[in-house]
């Protein structure tokens, strides 16, 4: 028990201090939760092989022993935006929005932020034959985006910032969500396991580059807008799941997480809708596992994610935007049907497999897909947060080192996707004038210890 306390702190201690960027792969969320379930693209409501099985499906903490999971991945986003169009529909001789990088206002502007380290941490522990508890530290986001004024066309900024208020010209939004999940699992059968968990959570935000849109905010004063610095709230939700082994080859989980409900950012108040509240969204995880022989088994899972239920994500740019111009204050920014991203609700099916090809050797792969959450006339706003991806594609390993100890490895890439705008606003270029795109890679590296 010594020992196990000393790995333990040891592994809060290492994981703790570094900060958890953003994953923007589906929408937001990350397309795993555990190296051995990135492996498998994600999949894992029906296969608890970790302690990180909780983030996925808490039901399965019970099933996986007492042992202490601990990594770090390599995550690199690339996300950039092209402008088309010369003028704006307005025709008012200003620039149309977003500016890009050429002397009349075209080209392409790369995001700054492309490489992050990101760890995880994860602790089983059984309390009796049938019952055990968890924690799970992990995180959330995918809003990490900088485009610097000065590769803009006369050192503008992507919203003409610079013009506005010199000091707000860098472009981009930082959004970060770390949570901690506190659980238990119980064996109420002896193929039958159901857990439930507590989610305490912070989220992290800070926005720059908006002040040109200081005209559009529902209070009248836009000091509440951008360029505020970080700040954090704190959040609570929860998990539900529960896990049947329906025989000795096949098993089926489902898990649903609640809303993480934040307290409302006052240093952006002007910027999300209802005053700066911003939730994380709930999700629910369906999952079969097969295990076709004893040394091969594959994997399939369905995830469903309510982003339509938080307003600041899913309210429409476009027509409130309209309607905030048309003197309807309630639709502007930071308003009670304030301005949002436009962002639609996603379901996600994945498929893995692993192949035990030796005593101490584990091989993975799998696939995900989900289409992207972004309506074509929300592209002017969703320039700093273009989470477009829909394919990913996942390696994976484990290799034993000693009976009780092995080392994780999991590999994903996520081809470029693009889109084109619908763009109606007057200081916008018109249909198709801004394109935003994205692709991703992310290497990941863990070190489980069985005790």
């Amino acid at each position: 028990m010594r020992f196990t306390r000393s790995a333990l702190t040891i592994g809060i201690v290492c994981v703790l201090p570094f900060a958890m960027p953003a994953q923007a792969t589906n929408g937001y969320l990350s397309h795993g939760y555990g190296t051995k379930s990135k492996g498998m693209a994600g999949t894992g409501a029906a296969l608890p092989q970790d302690a990180m099985t909780a983030t996925t499906n808490v039901a399965g903490t019970v099933w996986v022993g007492q042992r202490l999971d601990i990594g770090f991945s390599l995550f690199q986003p690339n996300r950039e935006y092209t402008q088309h169009a010369s003028t704006n529909l307005a025709n008012n001789g200003y620039p149309p929005m977003p500016i890009g990088s050429n002397a009349n206002y075209t080209g392409t502007i790369e995001s700054e932020n492309d490489l992050f380290l990101i760890p995880h941490f994860a602790y089983s522990q059984p309390l009796d034959d049938v019952s055990a508890i968890g924690v799970a530290l992990y995180g959330n986001g995918g809003m990490n985006t900088s485009y610097d004024h000065h590769d803009t066309a006369y050192g503008m900024g992507t919203y003409g910032g610079a013009m506005a208020t010199p000091s707000d010209a860098t472009t981009g939004v930082d959004l970060m969500q770390v949570a901690l999940n506190l659980n238990y699992s119980r064996k109420v059968a002896d193929n039958f396991s159901v857990g439930g968990g507590m989610i305490l959570a912070y989220q992290m935000f800070k926005a720059e580059g908006f002040s040109s849109f200081g005209g559009m905010v529902a209070d009248g004063n836009p000091q509440a807008l951008s360029n505020q610095g970080r700040e954090t709230v704190p959040g609570l939700g929860f998990q539900l799941g529960a896990l049947w082994q329906m025989s000795d080859q096949l098993a089926l989980g489902a898990a649903y997480q609640s809303q993480v409900d934040f307290k409302r950012f006052g240093s952006y108040s002007d910027l999300f809708a209802k005053r700066g509240d911003l939730n994380a969204p709930a999700f629910v995880n369906i999952g079969l596992a097969f295990k076709a022989t004893s040394d091969l088994t594959f994997a399939f899972d369905v995830q469903h994610i309510w982003y339509s239920d938080i307003d600041a994500l899913s309210n429409d740019m476009t027509n409130n935007i309209q309607l905030c111009m048309a003197g309807q204050i309630e639709h502007c920014l930071g308003g009670s049907q304030g301005v949002g991203f436009g962002w639609r609700d996603m379901t996600v099916y994945k498929i893995g497999a692993q192949w035990a090809m030796q005593p101490d050797l584990t091989l993975r792969a799998g696939y995900s897909y989900g289409k992207q959450p972004i309506p074509r006339d929300g592209v002017l706003f969703n320039v700093v947060a273009p989470a477009l991806i829909e394919h990913h594609f996942t390696l994976g390993l484990t290799k034993a080192i000693t009976q009780n100890s092995e080392i994780n490895l999991a590999a994903m890439y996520a081809p470029q996707k693009d889109l084109d705008c619908g763009c109606e606003l007057p200081f916008s270029g018109g249909a198709k004038s801004i394109n935003i795109a994205m692709d991703q890679m992310e290497l990941e590296l863990s070190f489980g210890l069985k005790f």
